[in-house]
């Protein structure tokens, strides 16, 4: 099978990113694997060549508004130039921008077209976000409708899927892998404990400063914490345009050294294995790699219900689910974890336990082949 991709995700062209080595295994399941990602043009990025089979190719567009086209440039030009024997599909990396390219390409050169939610359009809070994303839903509305497949990483994004009327013979999930026995394993090179000696009680969470993360409610709940448990800290790790609005808003609370924000670091499994609570505060998640992380690292997990939540993470028994964007509910979550030490270790012995189902690096990478051969599949039958 061939395939060509449609990313918008810079990160690929960084060797050692996570995205980058998920594709390279991916791309072993292909015969060829063609990956056109949109880029700014100021970037200088370049085409990368992974062997024979895997080919990386950045748009340098002058403008965003250039990156549809010159990405249907790239496509056609790859599409035209290649000997039409053997299987070709197109996917793409969400149901938006370049699904609708992705759907452009396949009625021009008849191939199936597949699509990926990494994200969940459903959420109101995420279609409340801004105006586009009202937009790209009606797009996603009508592109799912008429994908031959469909990838999805969690069984909450499944669910609503089906309610669109879609068949399920189309749908494949497929959950962003973790190595949870990296995680398990993993031996801190600090502890967060040592490094900061004047708090007994260390809140972790770690995402982009996004948005979409609701950090702002993560700091308002932590404020409410702090009037019963003054020994507490909260550490944000990640990057992102929100960080000064996020340190304004902690000093505003007279959180100056109790709220600390780090920059996105490689070594999450540290500080995963030396705080004492993950927390999740999102809006709205596809899935929530981090919070698998976080739990096979032994670490006991608060989050919104969002992505994992019901389906990994079952309040009460794998960790603790709160309604979104609920500040008091997260301020009690967190204090009643702090004040029963057995919930705590209940929560992370079975939170471990059940990432330790998931599916394996091999079982992801069968599944991927599953879906992409699935709507070759479902194309067929047209």
């Amino acid at each position: 099978m061939k395939v060509l991709m449609i990313s918008t995700d810079c990160l690929l062209f960084d060797a050692d990113s996570p995205v980058r080595l998920r594709l390279h295994d991916q791309a072993a399941l292909a015969t060829e694997l063609h990956v056109i990602v949109f880029t700014p043009k100021g970037e200088r990025f370049k085409v990368l060549h992974e062997g024979k089979q895997f080919t990386i190719y950045p748009t340098a567009s002058t403008s965003k508004w250039m990156y549809l086209p010159d990405a249907y440039a790239l496509a056609k030009e790859i599409l035209a130039a290649k000997p039409r024997k053997g299987k070709w599909l197109i996917t793409t990396q969400d149901p938006f921008e370049t699904g609708a390219l992705g759907y452009v390409l396949a009625r021009k050169f008849h191939l199936p077209l597949h699509l990926q939610l990494h994200t969940d359009p459903f959420s109101l809070a995420w279609r409340h976000e801004r105006f586009t994303n009202r937009l790209r839903f009606f797009i996603a509305l009508f592109l799912l409708k008429h994908a031959a497949g469909i990838r999805v990483v969690s069984e909450r994004v499944r669910s609503k899927v089906c309610e669109l009327g879609i068949p399920e013979a189309r749908i494949t999930k497929v959950p962003i892998m973790v190595d949870v026995d990296h995680f398990m394993n993993a031996i801190p090179s600090f502890d967060l404990h040592h490094s900061y000696l004047k708090f007994g009680r260390i809140i972790l969470s770690v995402g982009r400063l996004q948005p979409e993360k609701n950090f702002h409610g993560l700091i308002r709940a932590f404020a409410r914490l702090k009037r019963t448990h003054e020994d507490t800290m909260l550490l944000i790790v990640g990057s992102g345009p929100l960080r000064e609005r996020l340190v304004t808003l902690a000093r505003s609370f007279g959180l100056h050294d109790a709220v600390v924000i780090l920059p996105w670091a490689r070594d999450v499994a540290s500080y995963y294995k030396t705080c004492d609570i993950y927390v999740q505060p999102s809006l709205y998640e596809g899935w929530g790699m981090a919070v698998i992380e976080a739990m096979a690292s032994g670490t006991p997990v608060v989050m919104t219900d969002v992505g994992c939540a019901g389906e990994v993470v079952r309040s009460g028994e794998t960790g603790l689910v709160v309604p979104v964007q609920n500040d008091e509910a997260l301020t009690a979550a967190l204090g009643r974890l702090f004040d029963d030490q057995q919930l705590r270790s209940t929560l992370a012995t079975q939170g471990q336990a059940e990432v330790k189902k998931l599916a394996t690096k091999a079982e992801t990478l069968a599944l991927y082949e599953a879906s992409w051969e699935n709507a070759l599949k479902q194309y067929e039958k047209k």
